[in-house]
């Protein structure tokens, strides 16, 4: 059994063949990748890549106690792992509204299109079919993003959109008459599982990413500690008396830190009167 379909090898194939071409034009190219790994080994990414994997390790053996997960979810965990997981990790800094963000994220795991994404993936063609296919869609997919702010190419994303929702429709009656001559397949407990587990993981990463939320707006509020004291004790003491102060409310500490001085920071007992004295100031 082949460890990857012919749709992922399509997908692989086009993505290198688009890098060779974007890397002849430019060199930049080359150069804004060699960023991107060296970013990759800093001390911070590789930490946060570490808690991750072991955050989603046992997840992972978890789901394999209940017999959700076996070693067949391998590549698809892996592959999850790898452009889902850690690029919404990524995406995290983006976020504005924690509640409302993990809200939309467990709604869009129940909607219908994620049911016809599954099913389209379901079955693959021939390679060159595949490759061929998933060429025109990408053209046709970034001509619709460029003509999207553009008046004078109203017509032509029209004619993408249209287009796009067709292959789309056809794809999708396709796949529904495979699963009908192969409803023995489909309807099996190794596709349940290709199903659910992305699915799960998804789902599982969302108090991770809540907390990482959280520990990033806690780090930028506190770095203002390292500019009004040098004292790692002082800047401790800053960070748990404000914490306790303002019941871990991040927008609040924020305030203080944005509206203290570096001689609040002189000692304990300066770094107290300036938490009191804007708490004073905020109830009045």
């Amino acid at each position: 059994m082949d460890i990857f379909n012919n749709r992922e090898l399509a997908s692989a194939t086009l993505i290198i063949l688009l890098f060779s071409w974007a890397s002849y034009k430019s060199k930049d190219v080359i150069s804004g990748l060699t960023l991107v790994v060296k970013s990759l080994f800093k001390k911070a990414i590789i930490i946060t890549i570490i808690s991750l994997a072991l955050y989603i390790s046992i997840i992972v053996y978890g789901l394999h106690i209940i017999d959700v997960w076996n070693t067949g979810q391998i590549k698809n965990t892996v592959l999850w792992f790898t452009f889902v997981g850690f690029v919404q990790l990524l995406n995290t800094t983006n976020i504005k509204d924690p509640s409302l963000y993990l809200k939309t994220s467990l709604k869009d795991q129940v909607k219908i299109i994620v049911l016809v994404q599954f099913l389209v993936a379901f079955h693959s063609f021939n390679y060159f079919a595949e490759l061929f296919l998933l060429t025109v869609i990408s053209l046709l997919a970034c001509c619709n993003v460029v003509s999207q702010n553009k008046p004078e190419y109203k017509q032509a994303k029209k004619l993408c959109e249209y287009l796009l929702a067709i292959i789309g429709i056809l794809a999708f009656s396709y796949s529904l008459f495979i699963i009908y001559q192969e409803s023995g397949k489909f309807f099996s407990i190794n596709n349940l599982r290709n199903f659910i587990v992305p699915m799960l993981l998804s789902v599982a990463l969302l108090p991770y990413t809540y907390c990482f939320y959280y520990f990033l707006a806690y780090e930028r509020a506190f770095v203002k500690t390292h500019i009004y004291t040098s004292s790692p004790h002082l800047q401790r003491y800053a960070k748990i008396e404000s914490f306790i102060a303002f019941r871990g409310k991040v927008d609040l500490i924020h305030q203080w830190l944005l509206h203290t001085c570096t001689s609040e920071f002189e000692s304990k007992e300066t770094i107290r009167r300036s938490i009191y004295a804007f708490k004073q100031s905020t109830v009045s």
